[in-house]
């Protein structure tokens, strides 16, 4: 006995399962989910690509205090041609910050809440493979499977960390075409610069007034010789004894 079901029955069946490839062509529509924080690898079976990723990490600095923020750019190379498919840009992406001596354990820092509608923060079990614990903001994720040229985030360096950090990123271009931790160029942490306090030094200069001594001429009047004098007197003498002898000779006639 067959059984025939209604075309309206079978036509929707199908639809469904059209509709269900459809939607798992593009894995993770609204973002990676937190089962990729483990292995950063999307959770729909598809190989990494081996051939060089088309798409780059660009910071704005590679030196940084823990009071700065890393804008970091996700976009497509200069060199892919227009005619590669991956002109098109990337639908999915995911980027963590790690500590490159403890890859793959240590998120450092976190994500600001973006500002793109494209763009979405999201939360870490950490460590890894203790997911008791979770870390808030610790990864950045796209918000739907559109095709995307560019994607701006913000990190922000954790207070007591100093060392160097690499910004890492997997790229989803199609369901069956990405490339897993991607790697940024190092970022170096370093502390703030020591605040030197400038004391200013004041000079006195005491300025001796020179005194200038004038040599005094002093003319010295000598004194009359004894000659002169003695000679003065025995005139006075003569002359005294002429008018007594005058006298006498006047009184005698």
């Amino acid at each position: 006995m067959k059984i025939h079901l209604p075309f309206s029955f079978v036509g929707g069946f199908v639809l469904l399962v059209i509709g269900c490839c459809l939607l798992s062509a593009d894995a993770s529509p609204s973002g990676a989910p937190e089962a990729a924080c483990t292995t950063m690898t999307p959770q729909h079976g598809a190989d990494w690509q081996n051939y060089t990723c088309p798409f780059e990490i660009i910071v704005d600095k590679t030196t940084m205090y823990p009071s700065q923020t890393l804008n970091v750019h996700l976009g497509i190379k200069s060199d892919v041609d227009v005619n590669d498919p991956a002109a098109r840009g990337f639908k999915g992406f995911m980027a963590m910050a790690f500590d490159p001596s403890s890859f793959d354990v240590q998120l450092l820092g976190t994500f600001d809440n973006l500002a793109s509608a494209e763009t979405k923060t999201m939360n870490c079990p950490s460590p890894f493979r203790e997911p008791n614990t979770v870390k808030q903001n610790v990864a950045a994720t796209h918000t739907n499977n559109g095709f995307k040229k560019t994607v701006d985030l913000v990190w922000t360096p954790p207070a007591n960390f100093f060392g160097p950090i690499i910004i890492v990123v997997t790229f989803v271009h199609e369901k069956e075409i990405m490339w897993v931790k991607e790697n940024s160029e190092f970022i170096q942490v370093v502390s703030e610069p020591e605040t030197s306090t400038t004391t200013e030094t004041t000079s006195t200069t005491t300025t001796t007034p020179t005194t200038t001594t004038t040599p005094t001429t002093t003319t010295t009047t000598q004194p009359p010789t004894t000659m002169g004098a003695a000679s003065s007197a025995i005139e006075w003498n003569l002359l005294f004894c002429v008018a007594i002898m005058s006298l006498l000779v006047r009184n005698r006639f």
